[in-house]
């Protein structure tokens, strides 16, 4: 990755850092000649409202994707929303349209406006999204400084500026700096034969590793027969602690048996808890699942999509192992999809079999009838 692009990933880190700590970030759409003050809603405090309000020259807005503006029984939410914030609204009043918070009655909703195109709003969402993050925030338009000047206004009031091109292009760029930190033999259970390979960003950011089993670590000049492959999501809970509530951590092991006795595979291991909303936001959906929602409604009703995975990553690590042929181990047709848009050529998908249990019956039959998963 070009020098320019690795400035622009460390700024957008940066810009992330800000964001999960509760303050604020500059960003412009220089086609609308528009910049705007944003900052996380889930982490405003009493003076928030003031503070963009003083800074920006222009009462924030609530924005909304629009999964959460239909929780919260927005009609038209086709895309995100726009909520005037009223001028007696508590901090309790906003964060019960930008989240589940029990106990306190939504405010009646006077202002809305449907944001109907690819916008500044679109970009403020996917950053928030990106900062794992709820896709909620409040905006204002910087209406006391001239675009050509904005840059300049940012850096005298200590807030880091981004524009929506950096966001836009920040998770492929993100991918494209991976870089092998360190490779190493680590004997598990099922071979000795097998390798660890933790591979990290030039930003600084989420570190990914995968597993390379027998044959395959003989890989120098390519391997050019079909490469099985196991491209698996973090799963803390899954995985680690074993639970009941879902597969993942039974599709991980069987993965790794199915590689162990061919004696060949790459298990690729994608720093992306909960479909990639981050281990605080799954647990958020846990907790709504309780109340009696499936996996997809509770995901939508804290404003996330079904699945926010990206693949940019995987395709960054196959092709830095020289691997052009992969023998899919996935149930989730989805998954083939989203990798042959990005070149991989999948030639053959490996299912996984899994014994349902009574916590996770359910859920599995959400991801056979909602999300398409083959079981």
């Amino acid at each position: 990755m070009n020098m320019n692009n690795t400035t622009l990933t460390l700024k957008l880190e940066r810009a992330i850092s800000e964001l999960r700590r509760g303050g604020k970030v500059v960003i412009s759409d220089p086609n609308l000649g528009t910049s705007v003050l944003l900052t996380a809603a889930e982490l405003i405090d009493n003076e928030t409202v003031k503070i963009l309000s003083n800074h920006a020259m222009s009462r924030p807005n609530i924005i909304l994707s629009n999964n959460r503006s239909n929780a919260i029984g927005i009609e038209i939410a086709k895309q995100p929303c726009s909520i005037l914030i009223g001028k007696k609204w508590t901090k309790n009043d906003i964060l019960s349209l930008c989240m589940p918070l029990t106990g306190h009655k939504t405010p009646i909703i006077n202002g809305v406006v449907a944001e109907s195109n690819i916008s500044i709003v679109n970009y403020c969402l996917l950053i928030l999204r990106q900062s794992r993050l709820l896709p909620a925030g409040l905006m204002s338009i910087i209406s006391n400084v001239a675009p050509e000047k904005i840059n300049e206004w940012a850096f005298e009031n200590n807030f880091i500026h981004v524009d929506v091109n950096d966001i836009k292009s920040y998770e492929k760029n993100n991918a494209k700096s991976l870089v092998i930190a360190v490779r190493t033999k680590v004997p598990i259970a099922e071979t000795d034969n097998c390798e660890v390979i933790i591979f990290r960003p030039s930003d600084g950011g989420d570190e990914h590793f995968c597993l390379v089993f027998g044959k395959t670590r003989q890989n120098n000049k390519g391997f050019k027969k079909e490469t099985l492959v196991r491209i698996h999501s973090q799963c803390i809970t899954g995985d680690i602690l074993d639970s009941l509530k879902c597969d993942c951590g039974q599709q991980l092991k069987q993965s790794i048996k199915i590689m162990a006795k061919a004696d060949q595979g790459v298990l690729i291991y994608l720093a992306q808890e909960g479909r990639d909303i981050g281990l605080l936001n799954k647990l958020r959906a846990y907790s709504l699942q309780e109340t009696g929602m499936d996996t997809v409604e509770a995901n939508k009703d804290l404003g996330f999509n079904d699945d926010e995975r990206l693949y940019y990553p995987a395709k960054e690590i196959l092709s830095q192992l020289k691997i052009d042929k992969v023998k899919l181990i996935t149930n989730n047709p989805k998954k083939i999809e989203h990798l042959i848009k990005l070149g991989i050529n999948v030639t053959q998908r490996i299912p996984i079999r899994i014994n349902p249990n009574k916590y996770n019956k359910r859920y599995l039959e959400t991801k056979s009838k909602k999300s398409g998963h083959i079981l």
